[in-house]
């Protein structure tokens, strides 16, 4: 089994809360002022910053509740973190790629997987921290304990929901 480690791209693209794009074509990392990671950021906007060791092995990422649908719902890429800094990267292809490669190797390693469309079986859940993400309506910068946000009153505007980029 191969692992996070072994796989990462070291050349992560990076910015600030403040600087942080509602969308963007490359993975980028927004990490906070002490530079843990926030949140990422791809073409299907913001995504919750999951977080490895490098030595997790890449095949056992199907055991991590939620990942799966997350990568499913557009999660650009996984980030691999030492001592609560960012050293690399998982991209979401080459995650699925990995799972398939385990897959054919041993079928009851990873589980199953959903007909020709890479749809993989995953169960959501809470983050473990608040996420950081900018309201696509007013650009107020708000602590959510939940991702993706429903129905949560933007602190810039009581006049209007906390719009991210995912359910605007």
């Amino acid at each position: 089994m191969r692992t996070a480690a072994e796989l990462m791209a070291t050349d992560c693209r990076t910015t600030t809360v403040e600087q942080a794009p509602g969308r963007a074509d490359e993975t980028v990392v927004v990490l906070d002022d002490a530079g843990r990671p926030r949140w990422v950021v791809g073409p299907a906007g913001y995504g919750i910053a999951v977080e490895i060791s490098p030595d997790t092995p890449v095949s056992g990422l199907s055991a991590l509740p939620g990942v799966l649908e997350l990568i499913n719902d557009g999660l650009p890429a996984v980030l691999i973190v030492e001592e609560e800094r960012l050293i690399g990267l998982l991209d979401a292809s080459l995650i699925k790629a990995e799972l398939l490669r385990a897959l054919e190797a041993d079928g009851d390693a990873i589980g199953t997987v959903l007909d020709g469309d890479w749809q993989l079986y995953g169960a959501p859940v809470a983050p473990v921290g608040l996420v950081r993400v900018r309201c696509q309506v007013c650009g107020t910068v708000a602590e959510v304990d939940e991702f993706p946000i429903s129905e949560v009153p933007c602190p810039g505007d009581p006049g209007h929901l906390l719009v991210d980029s995912r359910t605007g």
